[in-house]
C-alpha cells in the first residue's frame, strides 16, 4: 500500500459526465467549438454571481471536515483580471515547515501536470518536429534492445517507429515506468513472486535513491513493450524523461534551464519551479515526506511545483497564444487518440473530457485537462476554450485523492458553466440579435437567442424577396430551382475568423424536424449519426462566395455590437435596425 500511495499517478480524469446521445438540444448539430462568443464580463452577471456564491458554500461544506488537507481552487475568465473563483481552505493541522495560511500564492506539488511543461518545452525547441522519430535525436535508444536476450516484436521496442508526438500522447507503446519495479521495494516471495536476481535498486520514493540517467540507459531495454506504437494509449511517465533528453540534446541546455527560460519565464510564472522552493511557501501536510522527494528520471513527468496564481496564468497564456502561434496552439489542443471511454480522448499530454449534459443547449463541450498525483499531492489544471476560462485545483494532505480532485472539478463545472453560458447568451442577445434589413433589395434577416438550441436562431431570412430556408434543397442540388420545401432549422454560429471590426459566422442547417432526426438516428447503431455539420457546411457557393457565410461589422464604441451584416454568397449588405432599451426594433 505504501508504494501505491506514493507513486506518480496518471492523474487522468475519468469521464464524469454522462451524455444523452443527442447532438444538441432539439437535435441541432452545431460545428464543434463555441456557439456564441464567450462573455467578456461574466463576474458582473447575476447568474454567475449566484453560481459562484452557491459553489463557495458547497466547497466550504466539503472542506469543513478536513483536518489536515489544504485545498485551493481558482477559476478565471480570459477577459477579466480578477478570478471568478478564488477559494482556499487552511486546515487546522499543517506541517510547521510550510505555510500557515493557504491562499492563491501557496505552492503545491502538481505531479503529472508537469507533463504539460515538458511537452511545451519540446514544442518550443528549435529544430524539433513532433512527427519525427525519436531516434533522429536520440539514436542511442536503439542500443536498449541489446539488453534483451531474445529479440522479437514481443521483447524489443521499435524505436524508429516512435515519434515525439507518440511519447507526448502516451501512444508510444513503451513501458509505463522504470522506478516502480517491485523488486526495489521489498521481498515479494510471500505473494507468489520468485526471489529477485536483478534488482534495479532506485526509485526516489520510500527512502530509496532516485533513478538517474545511467540507470535508465542500463536497464530500460529490459522492459518489454506493451503495444506497438499507435496501437492503444498507455500512460507512460518514462516517455517524458525521453522527451527531456531530446530537449537537452537539441538545445544544448540542461532541461531545467531550458524550461525556465522558454516556458516558465515566457508565461510569467514566478512561483513555478522544477526544484523544491522554500518550505515556507508550501502547502505541506503534517510529517509529509513527498514535498522534499527527488524523483530522478521521473522529474520531467511529475516534479514541478506551482500555485493557483501561476496555473491560472499558464492556462490563460496558452489560450491567448502567448507561448505558441495561434495555429500551433490550436493544433496542440487537439486529440491524438481515443481511450476505452467514449467521454475521454488523449492529447499531448491532454486528458480531453467531452460532455453534452452541462449547458442548457445540450451540446458537446470539450475540457482540456491535465491531472497530477504524487504522494499526498493531487492537482488539476483545466481549460474550457468554448467559454474562455481556466481552472486550477490543488490539494495536499491525507484526506485528498485524485478522485476528490475530479469531484471538485465536476462540482465547479456543473455550478459555473450554465451561468457563464447564460452570461454569454445575454451578451449575444445585445450584440447580435435583432433585425437586419436592406430595403433597396427587399432583404431581411432576423436573429435571436431563442433557447431552442445552440447559437443564434434564424427567425427570418429573406433575400431579394426570396425565403432562403424554403429553397435550401434547391441551393444544395446546384441544378434545381423548384424542389419542394422541407422542414428544417437554420442556426448561426461563429467561425472564429476576425479581421479588425469584422467577424465571420456560418449557418448550419438541420434538415427535418427534431422528431424526424431522432427517428433517422434510431435506425443506425452509432450515436448522433445525423450530426454531420462538418460535412454539410460551405456546400452552397455562388460566384465563390458561400451562401452560408455571414460577416458582421461591429461597433467597438458600443460594446462590439453588430451594426450590419454581409450575406457573402448573396452579395447583400443589411443594416441592423435600432432597438429600444427592451431590445425591440425601432
Amino acid at each position: 500500500m505504501r508504494l501505491i500511495r506514493h507513486f506518480i499517478g496518471t492523474g487522468h480524469l475519468l469521464a464524469v459526465f454522462v451524455g444523452n446521445a443527442l447532438a444538441a438540444k432539439n437535435n441541432h448539430c452545431p460545428p464543434l467549438g463555441p456557439v456564441l462568443p464567450a462573455p467578456t464580463s461574466p463576474s458582473s452577471h447575476p447568474a454567475v454571481q449566484s453560481a459562484v456564491s452557491a459553489l463557495k458554500e458547497t466547497l466550504g461544506n466539503l472542506t469543513a471536515t478536513f483536518n489536515g488537507t489544504a485545498v485551493s481552487i481558482g477559476v478565471k475568465s480570459l477577459h477579466e483580471t480578477t478570478p471568478l473563483v478564488d477559494v482556499h481552505y487552511t486546515p487546522p493541522v499543517l506541517d510547521p515547515r510550510g505555510a500557515s495560511k493557504i491562499d492563491a500564492s501557496t505552492v503545491y506539488r502538481i505531479g503529472s501536470v508537469s507533463k504539460v511543461f515538458t511537452v511545451l518545452a519540446a514544442l518550443k525547441t528549435s529544430g524539433v518536429r513532433m512527427d519525427d522519430p525519436v531516434t533522429k535525436y536520440l539514436p542511442r535508444l536503439r542500443e536498449l534492445n541489446q539488453q534483451q536476450t531474445s529479440k522479437n516484436p514481443i521483447t524489443i521496442v521499435d524505436w524508429d517507429e516512435i515519434t515525439l508526438q507518440a511519447l507526448a500522447s502516451h501512444t508510444s507503446g513503451i513501458g509505463s515506468d522504470l522506478i516502480t519495479d517491485l523488486a526495489s521495494f521489498s521481498d515479494w516471495t510471500s505473494l507468489g513472486l520468485p526471489p529477485a536476481n536483478d534488482v534495479l535498486g532506485c526509485a526516489g520514493l520510500d527512502g530509496i535513491p532516485p533513478c538517474n540517467e545511467t540507470d535508465f540507459w542500463d536497464n530500460f531495454g529490459k522492459r518489454n513493450p506493451v503495444f506497438a506504437p499507435y496501437t492503444s494509449p498507455l500512460y507512460s511517465n518514462t516517455a517524458f524523461f525521453i522527451l527531456s533528453l531530446i530537449v537537452e540534446s537539441v538545445s544544448g541546455q540542461y532541461f531545467s534551464d531550458f524550461v525556465q527560460k522558454n516556458v516558465l519565464d515566457a508565461a510569467g510564472l514566478s512561483s513555478t519551479t522544477y526544484a523544491k522552493p522554500d518550505d515556507k511557501v508550501g502547502a505541506i501536510s503534517l510529517n509529509d515526506i513527498i514535498w522534499n522527494a527527488t524523483l530522478g528520471i521521473e522529474d520531467p513527468a511529475g516534479s514541478f511545483y506551482s500555485n493557483t496564481e501561476d496555473l491560472l496564468a499558464f492556462g490563460e497564456a496558452i489560450l491567448t497564444n502567448k507561448l505558441l502561434t495561434p495555429t500551433q496552439t490550436r493544433r496542440w489542443l487537439k486529440p491524438v487518440t481515443f481511450t476505452s471511454s467514449s467521454g475521454e480522448f488523449i492529447g499531448a499530454p491532454w486528458e480531453i473530457i467531452r460532455a453534452e449534459n452541462i449547458t442548457s443547449d445540450e451540446r458537446l463541450i470539450e475540457f482540456y485537462t491535465k491531472g497530477g498525483d504524487v504522494g499526498t499531492f493531487h492537482a488539476m489544471m483545466a481549460m474550457v476554450p468554448d467559454f474562455d476560462f481556466v481552472v486550477s485545483i490543488l490539494t495536499s494532505g491525507p484526506e485528498t485523492s485524485s478522485s476528490l480532485v475530479q469531484y471538485l472539478f465536476s462540482q465547479t463545472i456543473a455550478a459555473l458553466l450554465p451561468a457563464v453560458e447564460a452570461a454569454g447568451e445575454d451578451d449575444a442577445q445585445a450584440a447580435f440579435a435583432g433585425t437586419y434589413v436592406d430595403e433597396a433589395t427587399n432583404s431581411t434577416l432576423t436573429l435571436s437567442v431563442d433557447g431552442e438550441g445552440p447559437g443564434l436562431g434564424i427567425e427570418e431570412w429573406v433575400v431579394r424577396g426570396t425565403d432562403v430556408p424554403a429553397h435550401w434543397l434547391n441551393y444544395l442540388s446546384a441544378i434545381a430551382t423548384s424542389l419542394p420545401q422541407v422542414n428544417l432549422s437554420a442556426r448561426l454560429y461563429p467561425s472564429g475568423l476576425t479581421a479588425g471590426d469584422r467577424t465571420a459566422w456560418r449557418v448550419a442547417v438541420d434538415l427535418g424536424s427534431p422528431e424526424d432526426i431522432a427517428r433517422g438516428d434510431a435506425q443506425l447503431f452509432w450515436p448522433q449519426a445525423s450530426c454531420i455539420s462538418w460535412g454539410t457546411m460551405d456546400r452552397v457557393v455562388y460566384e465563390f462566395g458561400a451562401v452560408d457565410e455571414m460577416v458582421f461589422s461591429l461597433d467597438e464604441a458600443n460594446g462590439n455590437a453588430a451594426v450590419s451584416v454581409e450575406l457573402v454568397g448573396f452579395q447583400a449588405m443589411l443594416t441592423k435596425m435600432r432597438q429600444d432599451k427592451t431590445g425591440r426594433d425601432l
